[in-house]
């Protein structure tokens, strides 16, 4: 067995000598090594967790950048508004005018019709009254040319044909009744003759005067109508510039509630880092199933480019249980855009392990895990080739090849 030295003897025995030389180089050369690479490490939880804190930064100013864009589009908003309400006011006084001009022109032509109508009784009966001043005419003439057949001889003999001088004064007085009557028809027939002409002449010029006026207003009315399609563009300009405006507004709102979102993720992936210990051993295999794709850059199967894996893909049919790959609490269990439905176990210490492309979650926020509990079921949801289980491994935000970390 071992021989027993003294400290002497250890000293003066050349072999011991170099033995202890050699530990102390050997401890001298670790040492330095293991201080950097504790610094390293520590250097490297401190990186990922800055990064972490510089996005949160980075969210907050852009969250900030949005409220101050939605309180100016919501000035735009209102300043459109306002524009539109008064391209309205304009539109109904336009619309007023029109409806106005459009009840004056049916007036107008309404006046027309009866006057049109008016035009034709008189007509009418100026017709009448040409035939019968005509009947009186061909009478008065008939007569004036029997006298100028007979001449005055004719006369004379109706006068001398008379038995006595009562009978002569009565013919006189007859042929004077009638010589008078002969000019009161012709008197007669001036004066109707010219009163019908003044009638036709009084509604020909209404006439003409209506149908000038009710030209004026079609002019009128045809301004207006091309007032209003003017205002009609400008209100639909107006309003589309209202409605962009509000789109745009609804855009940015939303992108604020998704920063807001993203910033309490964030919030609270930092706060979980500060509790808890890091797991003692090496985590399980979440789902059994083959590797189809590891952990680094690689050819991404959709997009067609070299893109950066930060986890690894375990083939496995749609359905099959996932375990949780240690103990820990669930801080996120929903859908997560090209990850699909995924689920994230924080296990202490920094530690995190990630499960994407579920197509069941069996678990909920906030809810204690144990080491291998079911928590899902594979699938294909999100950014997926076909049904398979994304799974990595976290410290401190960033990501790890599971391999070194899977047992």
């Amino acid at each position: 067995m071992f021989k027993d030295f003294t400290i002497k003897e250890f000293y003066n025995n050349k072999a011991c000598r170099y033995a202890v030389v050699f530990v102390l180089v050997f401890v001298l050369m670790s040492a330095p090594l293991m201080f950097l690479n504790i610094q390293v490490k520590k250097c490297g939880n401190t990186l990922y967790a800055q990064s972490l804190d510089d996005e949160l930064d980075q969210i907050k100013k852009e969250r900030e950048q949005t409220q101050k864009k939605i309180e100016e589009v919501k000035k735009q908003e209102s300043a459109y508004l306002s524009e539109v309400k008064d391209v309205e006011v304009v539109l109904l006084e336009s619309l007023s005018q029109l409806d106005s001009l459009n009840d004056s022109l049916s007036a107008a032509k309404s006046d027309m019709d009866k006057t049109t109508i008016e035009l034709v009784l008189k007509e009418q009966e100026l017709k009448e009254i040409e035939e019968e001043l005509d009947a009186k005419a061909a009478t008065l003439n008939s007569r004036i040319a029997i006298m100028y057949k007979n001449g005055n001889g004719n006369i004379l003999q109706i006068l001398l044909k008379a038995e006595d001088f009562l009978e002569l004064v009565s013919r006189i007085k007859l042929m004077n009744i009638l010589a008078q009557r002969d000019a009161d028809i012709l008197n007669e027939i001036k004066d109707k003759r010219a009163a019908n002409l003044n009638i036709k002449k009084g509604i020909i010029d209404l006439r003409k005067k209506q149908k000038e006026r009710k030209t004026e207003i079609e002019k009128l009315v045809a301004q207006a109508e091309k007032k209003q399609g003017e205002i009609e563009g400008i209100y639909d300009e107006k309003n589309s510039l209202l409605a962009k405006t509000r789109a745009n507004k609804n855009s940015l709102i939303a992108m604020e509630k998704d920063l807001e979102i993203k910033e309490a993720e964030i919030t609270r992936i930092l706060e979980s880092y500060k509790y808890g210990n890091a797991p003692g051993g090496k985590f399980m295999w979440p789902v059994a199933g083959r590797l189809k794709s590891g952990f680094g850059y690689r050819m991404h199967p959709i997009f067609g480019y070299r893109r950066f894996h930060s986890g690894i893909d375990i083939i496995a049919p749609s359905g099959t249980i996932i375990k949780s790959a240690d103990g820990g609490e669930i801080i996120h269990a929903g859908y997560d855009g090209g990850y699909g439905y995924s689920i994230m176990v924080y296990h202490g210490g920094g530690f995190a392990t990630w499960y994407a492309h579920l197509s069941r979650i069996l678990v909920s926020v906030g809810q204690r895990v144990e080491r291998g509990q079911v928590i899902g079921l594979v699938g294909s949801t999100g950014w997926s080739t076909g049904p398979h289980l994304h799974f990595e491994v976290r410290i401190n935000g960033a990501a790890q090849n599971p391999v070194q970390y899977l047992q």
